[in-house]
């Protein structure tokens, strides 16, 4: 099955499925305060004119592109490739310090891992994640950094782990499992200020679990019940600004945003006027120098596409913008967005 299996039959099938979120809620008081860890002030960012964002592209034949956007709104004149060693799934990155990380999952086995080092703009090769008791089968991934470290999460027959790796290449000796659902259709993680969010979407629900700032983590609360009832969802992105948590969901392609405050409360979901145009069936979010930078892929008259926008710091959302094909070598399937620092 490659990336263009799953954006057809499979993904339609997700969604006209019909879902018992009930099952699983849990009261919007845990949602709330320091009921999954209070979040810690704002960090000073550089302007966005010093950072890059990053596209990664999984193919339908199974392959990774990159593609580079410069804090001056230029991007890289066309995608390049990057060798799998096999047929690519899902994929994930994130920036750590200034180099660009990406973990994907490659021929249905174990996660991997690599990255692009900023000094000179080289790739390590992929290998396989060495923390023991993962998945040792076709697994959702996220990515995300905090204080030095790549944490990665997987998601595979309903189990959600966790591992990560140190600025010294060094990863934790195993996986941790955080929670067991019955299912999980896709998984998206971020920092905000000195915490973890992971979220998982299950049964057409959003599940945020946080890491609090002494690595103990808070139990899992369905997003819909404090930022208000969407639909069913297929796919979820995650970035963090500040102090803020922004969640973007997909319900059946329509974008809805919300954003958990710094004190744990919600700015319920909402359908950015902006985002309105866009039906993608993938869907990525990445803090870039302070602001969100959201990406999707959708169906065009012309093929699947890559669009992109950003929301600035104001709350206002730059219009949405077609990524160019150039130097794509198949149709879009999977989608990840990450930032770096300009070194």
């Amino acid at each position: 099955m490659t990336a263009l299996d799953r954006t057809g039959s499979d993904r339609t099938a997700f969604d006209r499925r019909r879902f018992h979120k009930s099952l699983l809620a849990v009261p919007a008081a845990a949602l709330l305060g320091t009921g999954l860890g209070s979040l810690a002030p704002a960090a000073a960012s550089a302007a966005p004119a010093d950072w890059n964002a990053h596209l990664l592209a999984g193919m339908a034949n199974g392959g990774l592109m990159h593609r580079t956007r410069a804090g001056s709104g230029t991007w890289d004149p066309s995608w390049s490739g990057l060798d799998t060693d096999g047929t690519l799934y899902y994929v994930a990155a994130s920036g750590v310090s200034t180099d660009l990380h990406v973990v994907a999952s490659i021929n249905g086995q174990a996660p991997r891992h690599r990255f692009r080092s900023a000094a000179d703009g080289t790739w390590t090769p992929f290998t396989t994640i060495p923390s023991t008791g993962g998945t040792t089968g076709l697994a959702q991934v996220a990515a995300t950094s905090l204080d030095g470290r790549l944490h990665v999460f997987t998601a595979a027959n309903g189990a959600v782990r966790h591992t990560s790796r140190a600025a010294d290449g060094t990863w934790d000796a195993a996986w941790v499992r955080l929670r067991t659902f019955t299912s999980v259709t896709h998984l998206a993680a971020t920092r905000v200020g000195s915490t973890l969010h992971v979220a998982a979407v299950v049964d057409g629900a959003v599940f945020l679990s946080i890491r609090a700032a002494d690595g103990t983590w808070g139990g899992w609360a369905n997003v819909e019940t404090a930022a208000g009832q969407i639909g069913d969802v297929t796919r979820v992105a995650l970035a963090g600004t500040g102090a803020q948590l922004q969640v973007v969901a997909s319900v059946s392609g329509t974008l809805h945003h919300a954003v958990r405050k710094g004190d744990g409360t919600w700015q319920r979901f909402a359908k950015p006027a902006a985002l309105n145009a866009m039906r993608p069936f993938a869907i990525s979010a990445a803090n870039v120098g302070g602001e969100m930078q959201f990406a999707g892929i959708e169906f065009t008259d012309a093929g699947q596409v890559v669009k992109h926008t950003i929301r600035r710091t104001d709350g206002t959302w730059q219009k949405v913008g077609t990524v160019s094909s150039a130097g794509m070598t198949a149709q879009p399937g999977e989608l990840a967005l990450a930032g770096t620092p300009i070194a």
